[in-house]
């Protein structure tokens, strides 16, 4: 495809100027909350971002004269592969743009049609910047949910499909080890409410973490789902009832008041994850909870959780003739147009993975499984 000057030229010589200017006006993504961005990188593979020796540390320690356990060499040569990159197109087509000229004929100011040509280039520039930094709140909340990155074909129809991506999160319970019983009445379930303890599933989570491995949660991390069901367990309402930091005693269970009870005994509080994304495929959108699925509270530590890693864009290296550029949150942005077929193109890229840095000091716990994660 040949590229040639943006139609909106006299306006996209500064693109990089708009995106600094216009940075508020982007959607604000999930994935800062836990992660924080690396420098850019000229190479980037799975086996940086989850880390060569934490993948090469994951041999099994077997008595002398045993044999080797066999490991799957698919799985080694998909954590050696290089990270794709994410992509996302939009195009003004030829329709668009004789609405264009019908306004640009039409008996207007300059500053109207400065106006408006910014308000066209923008659109497209802060749709495929979100786009992108959507993938990588999908990833984000994948990782933190469940430990793993699972990029198939319905998360990602029109792509690569590595597959599942293991972040090598060791610690992942099932709600037997969680609840330190055996009995399935005390599951987060909303048939439960009235036996489930979730307060001293938390409490016996953390001590046992404290005690055992050395490690402070601060955080528990679920779905809104998941805490309304927490928050009309019998427990949390009795244990709330008299305690002179919440207002309204039981009869407001709210997170604010559940999280004085667990930070005045302590304890890590809890904090909801909502993040939504939207699927495209065949033209049509579907959204998504990228958080794996309700059942899974994450106990964390303190501070960011990890890093996104990312590399340079090889046209940030060798830039293409009449193609104008900008970054905007690490995603780069280009522009261009094309005579035929006819189109104004801009694109978003960047490759990026998240790297799971609190890998050892993290519990996935599986709320509604009584033996099995």
């Amino acid at each position: 495809m040949s590229r040639v000057q943006s139609l909106f030229n006299k306006w996209t010589t500064e693109l990089q100027f708009m995106v600094d200017e216009n940075m508020d006006a982007l959607k604000e993504p999930f994935f800062p909350r836990y992660f924080r961005m690396g420098p850019p990188k000229n190479n980037l593979t799975y086996a940086t971002a989850i880390g060569r020796s934490r993948i090469e540390a994951a041999a099994s320690v077997v008595e002398h004269g045993s044999e080797a356990p066999l490991r799957s060499r698919n799985y080694l040569d998909l954590v050696s592969g290089k990270v794709a990159s994410i992509k996302v197109k939009r195009k003004m087509d030829e329709q668009e743009y004789r609405d264009w000229l019908t306004l640009q004929n039409a008996q207007t100011t300059d500053d109207l049609m400065k106006q408006r040509a910014i308000e066209l280039i923008w659109e497209d520039v802060e749709y495929v910047t979100n786009s992108v930094r959507s993938r990588v709140d999908i990833m984000a909340a994948q990782a933190l949910s469940k430990g793993e990155i699972t990029i198939d074909s319905t998360t990602n129809p029109d792509g690569v499909v590595p597959g599942t991506i293991d972040l090598l999160v060791k610690n992942k319970i099932a709600s037997n080890t969680l609840t330190n019983s055996t009995s399935a009445d005390r599951r987060w379930l909303s048939t439960n409410t009235s036996t489930a303890t979730p307060i001293a599933d938390i409490q016996h989570t953390a001590r046992q973490a404290w005690k055992n491995k050395g490690i402070v949660f601060d955080r528990v991390l679920m779905t809104p789902e998941k805490f309304w069901i927490v928050q009309s367990c019998d427990e949390v309402q009795n244990l709330l009832k008299g305690f002179v930091g919440v207002t309204n005693g039981s009869f407001n269970p709210s997170l604010g008041n559940l999280n004085a009870y667990l930070a005045a005994n302590d304890l890590p509080v809890i904090e909801l994850v909502n993040v939504r994304a939207s699927i495209e495929s065949d033209g049509k959108l579907t959204s998504i909870d990228p958080w794996a699925d309700k059942k899974y509270v994450t106990f964390v530590p303190a501070g960011d959780l990890g890093v996104i890693h990312n590399s340079i864009a090889i046209e940030q290296v060798a830039p293409v003739e009449n193609v104008d550029y900008a970054v905007a949150g690490n995603v780069l942005v280009s522009k261009w147009s094309q005579t035929e077929p006819f189109g104004e193109f801009t694109r978003g890229e960047l490759a990026a993975f998240p790297g799971l840095e609190a890998a050892d000091q993290m519990y996935i716990a599986n709320t509604e499984h009584q033996t099995t994660f």
